[in-house]
């Protein structure tokens, strides 16, 4: 239980300091911009792949 109580206090005193919060907001920021790249991606390439493809009307074939 000490050792848990001395590992909080240690997270408290970490996250306390302005360079760690901001290291942490970067990467959660980092990381939320990242998904949105990505969602945006498979949601373009899904409707690239939904619609109907362009067939010619003289075709020979």
């Amino acid at each position: 239980m000490f050792r848990f109580l001395l590992q909080v206090t240690f997270i408290r005193r970490v996250l306390q300091l302005r360079f760690v919060r901001l290291l942490l907001i970067l990467a959660f920021a980092g990381a939320v911009i990242a998904g949105l790249i990505y969602a945006s991606v498979v949601f373009h390439a899904l409707t690239e792949r939904n619609q109907a493809p362009y067939v010619q009307h003289n075709s020979t074939h």
